[in-house]
Order: C-alpha cells, then structure tokens, then sequence
C-alpha cells in the first residue's frame, strides 16, 4: 500500500515487450525471471522491457523528483544506470482532492552482464531505493555436434 506522503515504485516487472499509451501498460510476456544468453560476459540478443507503476500523492503532485533504475549484482553492487529520467505529475482538471497520480512506464533493456548469476533492477526515487526485482541470468548450452 502507498504512503499518502511519498512518490512509490507500485510495482515492476520484467517483461518480452510493453508500451504505455494513454495511461495503461500494455504488456506482452510479462512476469519472468531468467533470461539466457548466448556468452558471457554478453548481452541478450534482444533487448527486453521493464514495465513500471509509479504513484504520486496528492501532496507531491506538480513537483519534480528523480526517477532511476540501476542494475545491481545479487550483493548489491552498482554495475550500470539503466535510466535517469526527471518526472513530474500533474493534477488533471477535475481530479478529487487526495487522490493519487498513476505514472505508467516502461523502458528498453539490454545490460551487458558479467557473469551467469541473479541479478537486480533497483528502481531510485530521489536518491532513495523504492523497489526492486531480480532475474536469473543463465548461459545457453553450447550446440551438440551431430
């Protein structure tokens, strides 16, 4: 549940495709947490999608905060930014009063990873953790020589 005081990462997902159009997700392939990739240190062939929930309170709706997703090793250490974005909510025409604001996202990724192991999406809200997830990142069987 949300603080009435605080912007929060509602949710997070790891998905095979998603837009945001017109303030809906739209998601294809949602919800998975093991990629494998072809070599390491390597990238997936093919980019993938983090599709995000933000709220923002009635309180802190029409001020500016920072928006960062970081991808963490599984003991946290800091390998990459993934996205630095400056978000503000308005308040549309006719909103009640304390209601909240729902801000959809979503985002390519293609990280290079190091090494076979569990990674994390650590989502930042004004320098501050907010949510995270983590995927299995495993290397492809080589091919069998027939």
């Amino acid at each position: 549940m949300s603080n009435i005081d605080t912007i929060d990462v509602q949710f997070m997902m790891v998905c095979d495709a998603a837009q945001a159009i017109g303030g809906k997700l739209y998601i294809l392939g949602g919800a998975w947490e093991r990629i494998v990739v072809p070599e390491l240190p390597g990238r997936p062939p093919l980019p993938f999608f983090l599709a995000i929930g933000i709220t923002v309170p009635w309180a802190l709706a029409n001020q500016r905060f920072v928006f960062c997703i970081d991808l963490l090793t599984e003991d946290g250490e800091r390998l990459e930014e993934l996205v630095q974005a400056e978000l503000e909510a308005g308040r549309p025409p006719g909103m009640r009063p304390g209601s909240v604001t729902r801000i959809p996202m979503v985002g390519p990724a293609q990280p290079e990873f190091p090494a076979a192991g569990r990674y994390v999406f650590q989502a930042v809200i004004n320098g501050e953790p907010a949510r995270h997830i983590g995927i299995d990142v495993v290397l492809s069987a080589p091919p069998v020589p027939a």
